[in-house]
């Protein structure tokens, strides 16, 4: 199919860094497998007859030259200037607006822009481009959020976040209640006019409290996201309804549900977990059902029915549509539903009837799939367990499962052996993804310790407890069970898609990895990548291997396109397995259920895999059920939960930020390990090692003598001193220091202390005492000196190749 290749090839093509190049060197570029190349080919003359590529001389692809106007979304940025996102990709990217030119736009407005070209501007007598807004097509609609202060006579907010440079001016503050100091939200009612130097105006809708208290900041957060708390009336009475639907099914169980009750089922969750929306189950089968004779497993993945108490389109549906999905701020739950439901009668609790949709899988001894089914089905749980409870168990560490246990610390034989059953197989499972080219990264994580009032006191390591895993691998067979099948009945279906690495940032890893002393092709494949990986897993390089690894990667969504998952290297993934908390997953629930109801109507029970002839028999039937959208109503649907998702993120992103960095000012002055997560031409950001947090090394701040001019080397991505060589890069660690923190525009910047090279990290987080020896610089400085004296200009071989590790293994045909 054409499309999967589309946004492949518009992102490729966007990057700064692309050329013009030929459909014939862009499969190439893009390594497009043979048996691709006429989809490939064909994508590019549909993005060509929409006029979203441009055919240029020696039939090289680009895209459209900017024009006369861009219409599109505009970021502004504190310091006065901004840029235009616009809507239709150019060859120019964004567009940037110079302070003084962005008219009475706000950050996300939507706005029409002049063109100006500036002969010269951009260097090598090219031309470069700058904007003017002309016109505001659409308002953001949105609230701000800031810290009410005072100014002479007049009071002001100072909005959060580094979006909005200039306060907002507000007349009411005496009316509203609000006291200097508090934060407060905001609505714009006058707009800024920068010609005249005039200031936003705005009235304040509700006091949310003292700035800097984390409910406060809560609030906050959720009011600058649009992140609703309350649910309306009428989708409250609408869940309330929904959840009656389950009182007395154990008198009466639904003619086309299989009774589980008297199945060993189980949940492994956190400790803190409220919405259990998945269980597990095991057989160990004496033949996998095909003729093969030895050890062999049935898997079940049992999920919370949500799809049973929502009516389509009612007010229920549409407001889990437009939250999307649920939101995990730090101490607090936005649910994506009604906690009536979410931690109701959805919720797989242990002990209760629970309404679910099961997928069975047969396995082979080496974990291959075998054969496939779902059904609707009813469940009792016999046991709630936790991740480090569950890892004791198997481990027969019975003192340490009750030290995790939430509820009654009783554990018969038979939960004991189906937990290493899901052990052994769920390891079998993940010899064979990594088999196929699943990429896994070792990158830390960490969870934050609050007070009783919720400011953060500290933060320590996630457990490491296999678990973790364990539950992972089994979902991870349950989604791409539900996308194989709808793939198999050849109907389109919401995908969790996510491309291979892009060529650019493929090209920029080899460079990195070359002076980290490996060599991988320019186009490497999974397995390549996996060699990477794996030659400096657990050994100091492999934060900054592991990093820049993932900086390749693209950034999962939601979207009907083929495309698979590349980091698991699945062609068919979906989200099935979360429905509670994720739209999507109730996107494909509900398809379920047109499929198992044409499956019973057709064959009179859902007790046999769908495969062959009776598939295709079904197929007909499924395609034309209202519950199933089509590809157009899809895209919307991945498009806008895409979105929803970005936000939530973002959310929980900017308040975790905000609690640690609320830490960290009180200790303005103190030393920590830190890792450099980026640089740019204006310096470096270093994320401090025990809280993962960053902050900013600007260049007169970075190392070394004053006079040494620091600079951005754009062949190797490092920084580099121009008089003494030395360099910084992605994953160099070093000894920090808390220069200063502006909290409500979430920033910090440090200070390197000058070590002259880069420093390990010790196990709390900061870094080792400094050696009094000065070297000249790390291994990699040396590499970049020799590349910057070449001819070339490239980094190659280092002349030791006793220092070199050794090559991947060699690939085969694909």
């Amino acid at each position: 199919m054409p499309d999967r290749f589309a946004r492949r090839i518009l992102d490729h093509l966007a990057d700064r860094r692309y050329q013009p190049r030929t459909v014939r060197q862009l499969i190439d570029d893009l390594d497009i497998p043979a048996d691709q190349r006429d989809d490939f080919t064909t994508a590019v003359q549909a993005l060509l007859d929409a006029d979203q590529l441009v055919c240029g001389s020696a039939d090289t692809i680009g895209l459209p030259p900017v024009g006369d106007e861009v219409i599109g979304r505009f970021r502004s940025n504190e310091r006065g200037f901004g840029f235009v996102v616009p809507d239709a990709l150019t060859e120019h990217g964004d567009l940037f607006i110079p302070p003084g030119f962005s008219s009475d736009a706000m950050d996300g407005d939507r706005v029409r822009a002049k063109v100006r070209r500036e002969r010269g501007r951009a260097g090598g007598g090219r031309s470069s481009f700058t904007g003017a807004i002309v016109e505001i097509v659409q308002r953001a609609d949105r609230q701000f959020v800031g810290t009410l202060t005072r100014k002479g006579t007049a009071y002001l907010v100072n909005v959060d976040g580094r979006a909005v440079g200039a306060p907002i001016v507000v007349r009411d503050a005496d009316a509203s209640g609000a006291k200097l100091g508090d934060k407060v939200v905001v609505d714009v009612i006058d707009y800024p006019d920068v010609r005249r130097n005039e200031l936003a105006e705005g009235v304040i809708v509700e006091v949310l409290g003292e700035s800097g208290l984390p409910d406060v900041e809560t609030q906050s957060v959720m009011r600058a996201y649009a992140l609703a708390e309350k649910f309306d009336k009428k989708v409250l009475a609408e869940a309330r309804a929904a959840a009656q639907k389950m009182e007395g099914a154990e008198d009466a169980i639904p003619k086309d549900r299989e009774d589980l009750r008297e199945e060993l089922i189980c949940t492994i969750d956190p400790p803190d977990a409220k919405d259990y929306d998945d269980a597990i189950s095991i057989k160990r089968l004496e033949n996998a059902g095909d003729g093969r004779s030895g050890a062999a497993w049935e898997l079940g993945v049992h999920i919370a029915d949500v799809a049973h108490f929502v009516e389509p389109g009612g007010p229920l549906d549409q407001e889990a549509y437009a939250r999307g999905n649920s939101t995990y701020l730090p101490r607090k739950v936005i649910p994506m539903l009604p906690e009536v439901l979410s931690n109701g009668v959805c919720s797989l609790q242990a002990g209760v009837d629970r309404f679910a949709k099961s997928v069975f899988v047969t396995y082979d001894a080496e974990g291959s799939v075998l054969t496939q089914r779902f059904a609707k089905t009813v469940i009792r749980s016999s046991k709630r367990l936790t991740y480090l409870e569950a890892q004791a168990l198997i481990d027969d560490d019975l003192r340490e499962a009750r030290k995790h246990c939430k509820g009654e610390a009783k554990y018969p034989r038979p939960l004991i052996k189906a937990l290493k059953d899901m052990n052994e197989l769920s390891r079998t499972i993940r010899a064979r993804r990594f088999k196929q080219g699943m990429i896994v990264l070792g990158l830390p994580e960490v969870e934050l310790v609050f007070d009783d009032a919720g400011h953060v006191i500290d933060a320590e390591p996630e457990d490491d407890a296999y678990t973790h895993t364990l539950i992972e691998m089994f979902m991870v067979e349950a989604n791409e069970a539900a996308a194989r099948l709808f793939d198999d009945l050849k109907i389109p279906m919401i995908r969790r898609v996510h491309a291979d690495p892009d060529a650019h940032g493929l090209k920029d890893l080899r460079t990195f990895a070359r002076v980290a002393g490996f060599n991988i092709p320019a186009k490497p494949s999974r397995k390549e990548l996996q060699w990477l990986l794996d030659k400096v897993r657990d050994t100091p390089a492999q934060h900054a291997v592991h990093m820049a690894v993932l900086k390749t990667l693209s950034r999962a969504e939601y979207a009907p396109t083929p495309i698979g998952h590349f980091a698991l290297a699945s062609e068919h993934y979906t989200h099935f397995t979360s429905p509670i908390r994720r739209y999507p997953d109730f996107v494909v629930h509900r398809a379920l259920n047109a499929v198992l109801d044409a499956q019973r109507a057709k064959f009179g029970d859902t007790s046999k895999p769908l495969r062959g002839k009776p598939l295709k028999q079904i197929a007909d039937v499924v395609r034309r059920d209202d519950r199933v959208p089509d590809e157009e109503a899809l895209v919307e649907i991945g498009r806008h939960c895409s979105n929803t998702e970005r936000n939530s993120t973002d959310a929980e992103r900017e308040l975790r930020k905000f609690l640690v960095l609320q830490l960290l000012a009180s200790r303005l002055g103190e030393d920590f390990g830190a890792t450099v997560t980026g640089v740019t031409g204006q310096g470096a950001f270093l994320e401090v090692d025990h809280y993962l947090v960053d902050g900013f090394v600007r260049l007169p701040d970075l190392p070394g003598d004053k006079a040494d001019r620091w600079k951005l080397n754009p062949n190797t991505g490092a920084l580099v001193a121009m008089r003494s060589g030395r360099t910084i890069t992605i994953g160099d660690r070093f000894t920090v220091r808390i220069a200063s923190i502006d909290l409500p525009r979430r920033q910090m910047e440090l200070v390197i202390l000058d070590d002259r090279k880069p420093r390990r990290q010790q196990a709390d987080g900061k870094a080792e005492p400094a050696r009094k020896k000065k070297r000249r610089g790390a291994p990699q400085d040396q590499a970049l000196l020799r590349a910057k004296n070449s001819k070339s200009g490239k980094v190659g071989r280092r002349k030791k190749p006793s220092k070199m590790k050794k090559r991947p293994p060699r690939r085969g045909r694909r």
